[in-house]
């Protein structure tokens, strides 16, 4: 038995839970989320969505993700990373936004650095814009204390995202076509965002786990200073029930 890094995939990102789990192993399962964006005039989305994965030796693909190791070590993991961004909005989604282009998802893709011990995981995630669409980049540092309970693992969080200015200009700028009198122009500045989330796992029998979790993310003033921000901060929860074969 390896240990491995089951994904679990929120619509704001990826969070990294160590379990015990035969190298190779597929997944399968559906999962339910909900997300409060920030800006002015949405509301609380809630969204099915499946959870297909696979955890290989150095391997891992989930729904959204790709991850390839490059090293081959429990405690010290080098990984090239692939993840969709899911920040865009439909602007007919809220009258506020009417006028506004749409923001599209889109793929980032870079690189990790994970190391973790008794103390706890420690990453540090560096991913770009690979499709021309916000064309900046996020570095990310997170830290995470699981607890194995039994059948049971906990694993809370913290950590911080910096996105770039070019990022923030893209998902929560407002571009000189529109502005409106209510709506000035705005460009994005480079943040520091901070986040905390709890994740959980629960072992109903041998091929089946149920998943859960919530993050909070407290936006900076680069992003909440913008005139389509209606909040200072995203919240996410999410549940799934998976089969391991």
């Amino acid at each position: 038995m390896n240990k491995v890094y089951v994904l679990l995939v929120a619509l704001t990102g990826l969070t990294l839970i160590p379990v015990d789990c035969p190298a190779g192993e597929w997944g399968l399962g559906i999962g339910v989320a909900a997300n409060r964006a920030p800006q002015y005039g949405t509301k609380t989305e809630v969204v099915g969505l499946p959870f297909p994965s696979y955890e290989g030796e150095r391997l891992s693909l989930n729904f959204g993700s790709i991850s390839y190791s490059l090293t081959n070590s429990d405690r010290f993991v080098v990984a090239l990373e692939g993840q969709l961004r899911f920040d865009g909005y439909d602007p007919n989604e809220s009258e506020a936004l009417a006028g506004m282009r749409e923001r599209d998802l889109t793929f980032d893709a870079g690189f990790s650095i994970t190391t973790g011990d008794a103390w706890g995981v420690v990453s540090l995630k560096v991913v770009g814009d690979t499709l021309g669409k916000h064309e900046g980049y996020e570095v990310s540092a997170a830290y995470q204390y699981p607890m194995p309970l039994g059948q049971w693992i906990i694993v809370p969080s913290i950590g911080v995202n910096l996105p770039s200015a070019e990022l923030v200009d893209y998902y929560y700028g407002v571009q000189v076509a529109e502005a409106t009198a209510g709506r000035p122009g705005y460009s994005g500045k480079s943040v520091i965002n901070t986040t905390v989330g709890i994740n959980v796992m629960y072992e109903i029998a041998r091929h089946w786990r149920v998943m859960g979790g919530a993050e909070y993310v407290h936006l900076g003033g680069g992003i909440t200073d913008s005139p389509i921000i209606e909040r200072d901060y995203e919240a996410t929860v999410y549940s799934a029930l998976v089969y391991l074969f």
